[in-house]
């Protein structure tokens, strides 16, 4: 930002303008400047904005006396405004202080957002906060407008050090913004980083605004998100835009991920995944956890090769939409051997589970991780491997603690339920706690292998897994206060409030609400009405668009009804699916 204002619809006596070293960001009295330079004159009306470097946070402050007398109240509007010119800015601000109660404008613009979304109620309290505090959320974290790198709409992952485009949670804030009315927030959160894709065709892993950080990349899902919006907002003209872009990025995994041409693609630090700390990488380099990005080690993942088949799984499906037929043939060929190399290499059918592995020997790795489940949310799995999965992930002394499920399992030599790696409390460890970003990849697990494998004990467990995951989210099992942490404790469910870090973006929930809980699920041709057992007495939601129609369910215990374009439509019970074409 280039202009900034701030004002008081009173006269100002003082003001304080200064630069600071980074800090906490608190809004407290007692962290700024002038808790120790505050005089009987006021706050000096002096501007420093310059010291031994020029990096830092800047303080403003102004100072206006105000009596009160005893039983008596008095008002005060306090205005600051942001934009890339001053002329924008001051006007901001006026019109702002300038109304008879500036908390109004607020007021509609969030009102206005929470009309923009489906509309939701439900008698469990503990979901029906959850999915409002989820698109509160989303909104805060949006940044709207077009300067330097920013040409979007995006989400930022978080707050603070998180308030920017991240590739980890982009695809994150698709799926869930795939569900607003319109696609455009949706869509500029894979355009913001085609804006500015590398060279090499990699993503970059954190956006400024000025400025690019060279070494930061991440892994992510971007097929699967990007096939999943396209199910609600078809739109050829997108489709052509993202898809050379997309198809650059493939080449960079197949040209630099991937040496031996296995069909499995390398991790190359811990910080790339999103995921730091963990057995995983100690398993082909002891030094892996190092503060280093480039080239630390390699390591087959499963997880990363997941996301590059469902991209090229993605961008076949494109392909043919475009009428690129040639390319739609290479692309089915190229996810097939993925497909082929995930069975061959990475399956143990003694252990039954996915590993990752060792690029160095060929061989798997063996320890149990979380992103070991992901291909069940693909079509990678059968049947077969059902029981794996109910062997591992539903497996007390694994992962199925009690706010499940941890980043590693419970019986992993390196595991922790407190945020320590190697004893040091450390900020992102992933040996041990509960990350929404994971939950939300299992609860997806669970539910596909579910209903690709038809079973209902798989549908009940989901369920019951989804419960626990958005009931692990609140302050004190009290549903009057959500929160988003970046982490949890898997026994305990206590919050990584030490970091700092609430209303964090980097996973998706009401794409799950909407999916199981409410059971709306689009599909190429039609979209299928099918909740999951959840247990609660009753559901509404309503104003859903998809592909230009109108939808509405009503859950009642075990019996829905389902409402198109305005008119009843059909009922059901639960476990008896509803297919309308649309």
């Amino acid at each position: 930002m280039k202009s900034l204002a701030h004002s008081l619809n009173r006269p100002s006596r003082s003001f304080g303008l200064n630069l600071g070293e980074k800090t906490s960001l608190r809004p407290d009295w007692r962290q700024t400047p002038w808790f120790e330079k505050f005089t009987s004159t006021g706050l000096g009306n002096k501007k420093q904005l310059d010291g031994v470097t020029h990096e830092g946070l800047v303080y403003m402050a102004l100072h206006s006396p105000i009596s009160v007398g005893p039983g008596q109240s008095t008002q005060v509007a306090v205005g600051f405004a942001a934009s890339s010119a001053a002329e924008e800015t001051l006007n901001s601000l006026r019109v702002a202080l300038q109304q008879p109660n500036p908390i109004d404008l607020s007021r509609m613009n969030w009102n206005d957002h929470f009309s923009s979304v489906p509309s939701f109620e439900c008698s469990d309290r503990f979901f029906n906060r959850y999915y409002w505090y989820r698109w509160f959320g989303l909104r805060l974290n949006t940044q709207y407008g077009s300067e330097g790198n920013y040409k979007r709409p995006f989400v930022c992952e978080g707050i603070g050090y998180f308030r920017a485009p991240i590739s980890y949670s982009a695809p994150c804030h698709m799926l869930e913004n795939r569900w607003m009315h319109e696609p455009d927030l949706a869509q500029g959160s894979l355009l913001t980083f085609l804006d500015n894709q590398r060279d090499d065709g990699g993503f970059r892993g954190y956006i400024d605004m000025n400025y690019f950080r060279q070494e930061m990349f991440y892994h992510a899902d971007w097929g699967n998100a990007l096939l999943q919006l396209d199910l609600i907002h078809p739109l050829h003209s997108y489709l052509e835009e993202v898809y050379d872009g997309l198809k650059k990025y493939v080449g960079y995994f197949d040209r630099e991920r991937d040496e031996e041409v296995s069909g499995l693609y390398d991790i190359d630090n811990h910080y790339e995944t999103g995921q730091e700390f963990m057995h995983r990488y100690i398993a082909v380099n002891p030094k892996a956890d190092q503060d280093n990005w480039g080239e630390v080690f390699r390591l087959k993942g499963v997880d990363v090769t997941v996301y590059v088949y469902r991209l090229k799984q993605a961008l076949c499906t494109i392909a043919e939409k475009l009428g690129k037929n040639d390319d739609a043939d290479l692309w089915k060929i190229e996810s097939q051997k993925i497909k082929t190399a995930v069975l061959e290499k990475m399956w143990d059918p003694k252990e039954e589970m996915f590993f990752d592995v060792n690029p160095a020997s060929g061989e798997r790795t063996n320890i149990k991780a979380a992103t070991c489940f992901y291909p069940y949310f693909t079509d990678i799995v059968e049947k077969s491997h059902g029981r794996g999965l109910k062997r591992h992930l539903l497996n007390k002394k694994e992962f199925w603690t009690p706010f499940p499920i941890p980043s590693s399992s419970a019986d992993d030599e390196f595991f922790c339920a407190e945020p320590e790696w190697k004893g040091k409390r450390m900020n992102c460890p992933w040996n041990g706690r509960v990350w929404p970003m994971t939950n939300s990849h299992i609860a997806e697990a669970l539910a596909s292998s579910a209903i690709s494998m038809k079973d209902s004990a798989l549908r009940n467990k989901a369920a019951v897994f989804m419960t626990k995951y958005v009931k692990m989210m609140f302050f004190d099992h009290d549903s009057g206060r959500p929160n988003c942490f970046e982490h949890y404790h898997p026994f305990t469910g206590t919050p990584s409030v030490y970091r700092g870090i609430d209303d964090y973006q980097h996973s998706w929930v009401n794409d799950l609400i909407i999916k199981y809980l409410c059971g709306i699920r689009p599909a190429e041709f039609c979209v299928v009405i099918d909740p999951f057992p959840f247990g609660v007495k009753a559901v509404l939601i309503d104003n859903v668009l998809i592909r230009g129609r109108r939808l509405k369910v009503k859950i009642d215990n075990t019996r829905f009804v389902v409402w198109l374009d305005g008119e009843h439509h059909a009922e059901s019970v639960l476990g008896k699916p509803i297919s309308i074409q649309i």
